[in-house]
């Protein structure tokens, strides 16, 4: 596979076409379904899906595990950039069938590691996507932008209190401010299409969205891979708005999966309404 690394510098994110095997994508998507034909019943009385789509399922690789074969993939695809900072491991996941829509953000007041730098998200397309059903949005060079004052957003919003580990309301905020920036610095948005098997890999301070989902008849299938090295602590927005504040390291334990380093862990969690342990939801190969 070509290099990557100099656009992922440049730009902050970059695509990588056919980053992922066929076989991998059709597997995936075939044993996704055997899921939902056993759970979607369950899914819909507990109302955990998204106008009858799976949306936000966090960690479904613990119970879907052909997914850990397409972390494998998009990894190896993209080792020059991925592996930056040390080999990359699997710290999360999330599992869309509908578009994020998710305004423009970005990701490290919820993945913050202080300066340690490392974490990455890596997004790959399971169907085809494009402006019917969600393309990702990148902001090219906005990971160059520099921070708003964060302590005067701060003093807004938690001016008596620590700030908690969630604060919706300061994150729009924050990200309200960045966008702002970026639209004086006159930096150039990308509306990412991409066919079934490529992938893309953004830095953590690259702002990013999901746009509207408008054709409902066509899923977006995607599996979004929160990657650091291993035993990289991360933390939140009560570290991210507090930097004086201690980050310790940490020891995390890992499957070692085809040579590559997964966290360890059995909670699959359907929009943050619901969490479930693998062992209940059985696993499909």
């Amino acid at each position: 596979m070509p290099d990557y690394s100099d656009q992922f510098e440049k730009d902050g994110f970059c695509i990588i076409r056919g980053g992922i095997d066929l076989k991998i994508v059709d597997n995936v998507n075939f044993v996704i379904d055997k899921f939902l034909a056993q759970h979607k019943s369950m899914l819909e009385k507990e109302d955990l899906l998204a106008k009858g789509f799976l949306h936000r399922v966090i960690n479904l690789h613990h119970s879907v595990t052909p997914l850990k074969d397409v972390f494998i993939e998009a990894i190896e695809s993209s080792k020059s950039v991925t592996d930056k900072f040390d080999r990359a491991t699997l710290y999360t996941s999330l599992f869309f069938e509908l578009s994020s829509q998710q305004p423009l953000h970005r990701d490290t007041p919820y993945f913050f590691s202080g300066n340690f730098g490392g974490y990455m998200g890596v997004w790959a397309a399971l169907d085809d996507v494009d402006e019917d059903n969600g393309s990702l949005v990148a902001v090219k060079g906005s990971h160059f932008l520099g921070e708003p004052d964060l302590k005067k957003l701060k003093s807004i919003f938690h001016p008596s209190e620590p700030v908690p580990p969630s604060s919706p309301a300061l994150f729009d905020a924050y990200n309200e401010e960045l966008i702002a920036l970026a639209d004086n610095a006159g930096l150039e948005t990308v509306i990412c299409k991409v066919n079934k098997g490529d992938m893309i890999v953004w830095h953590p301070a690259t702002l990013h969205r999901g746009l509207p989902h408008i054709n409902k008849a066509k899923t977006r299938r995607s599996f979004v891979m929160h990657i650091t090295p291993e035993n990289l602590p991360i933390k939140h927005m009560d570290y991210f708005f507090n930097p004086n504040k201690i980050i310790e390291p940490v020891s995390k334990v890992y499957e070692n999966y085809s040579g590559r380093q997964i966290e360890v862990g059995d909670q699959i969690d359907f929009m943050h309404k619901k969490s479930f342990i693998a062992d209940v939801l059985g696993y499909f190969k």
